[in-house]
């Protein structure tokens, strides 16, 4: 007899029927035969690490995010160099003389084998840009940062965020609202975005601002389903990507990642409960 939590374990199957709808069914893991636990088991290796590009693996995924943050801390790190000016208002750096500089200071920078450069090792930068590579910092001075892939990040991820209006911009939008209430607001917002009445929009103290939701749907609008440049996008755009929408899609991404490899577990729990093999 399997016991109380071996019994508790279900897998649901997800399949589409004739006239494709999707019909979900449950089955304890118990009574599931050797090929069929092998054939789950498969199955949450290749939610986790396939390499298909239209719908890679949740680990795959994970690793695009990382780069993402990467590369837009360092297009942000470059505009912020950029925008440094000597006592008479005159830029201190264009990309060349950033990249010559960086040049200068690796020819005396200790040598490492495996070693990846920071920009706080390089000079005194903005905190919120220390933990940006040299190596990205170079490909942005070139322009070879390469597209983003906003795929992941749909409309629909964007609306679960949620919303809420910082004080000035709460002034602003009581100017058309006349102070009534938040679905007001949302309603005038849809309507200036251009979204359908349909769309359903919330508030939440943790999510985007009014600009940076404007600044996503503009995006997404712009250049969802075609390849964006990182020095494309606006400042507004990559702030919004590296402090907000990228962590949450990481959370999430996270998440599935969990539920995975809980199943896993839980699959090779079963059998050798039941004495069966499980291929990796």
């Amino acid at each position: 007899m399997a016991n109380s939590k071996i019994e508790s374990y279900v897998w649901k199957d997800r399949r589409l029927t004739e006239d494709r709808t999707e019909k979900a069914a449950e089955y304890k893991m118990i009574d599931m035969a050797d090929y069929e636990l092998q054939q789950a088991y498969n199955h949450c290796k290749h939610m986790l690490y396939n390499n298909d590009p239209n719908n890679p693996g949740r680990t795959l995924v994970l690793d695009m995010i990382s780069e993402q943050l990467e590369y837009c801390g360092a297009e942000l790190a470059l505009r912020w160099f950029k925008s440094l000016t000597d006592d008479k208002g005159n830029p201190l750096y264009s990309n060349d003389s950033l990249l010559t500089d960086i040049r200068n200071w690796l020819s005396t920078a200790p040598e490492s084998s495996g070693t990846v450069y920071r920009l706080h090792d390089f000079v005194k930068v903005h905190p919120d840009f220390n933990s940006v590579s040299i190596d990205a910092l170079i490909k942005a001075c070139r322009d070879s940062l390469g597209f983003i892939d906003l795929s992941k990040i749909s409309f629909s991820f964007i609306y679960r965020l949620g919303i809420y209006f910082t004080a000035d911009e709460l002034k602003e939008m009581n100017s058309y609202t006349c102070g009534h209430g938040l679905q007001e607001k949302f309603d005038i917002l849809k309507y200036q975005l251009g979204l359908k009445d349909e769309v359903t929009l919330k508030a939440n103290p943790n999510g985007l601002t009014e600009q940076q939701f404007r600044d996503m749907i503009h995006l997404k609008k712009q250049k969802g389903f075609t390849k964006c440049k990182y020095s494309e996008l606006t400042t507004g755009q990559l702030e919004t990507l590296r402090k907000k929408v990228l962590y949450s899609l990481e959370d999430e991404v996270l998440f599935q990642v969990n539920i995975w490899t809980t199943l896993m577990k839980q699959i090779k729990e079963v059998a050798d409960y039941k004495h069966y093999t499980i291929i990796e």
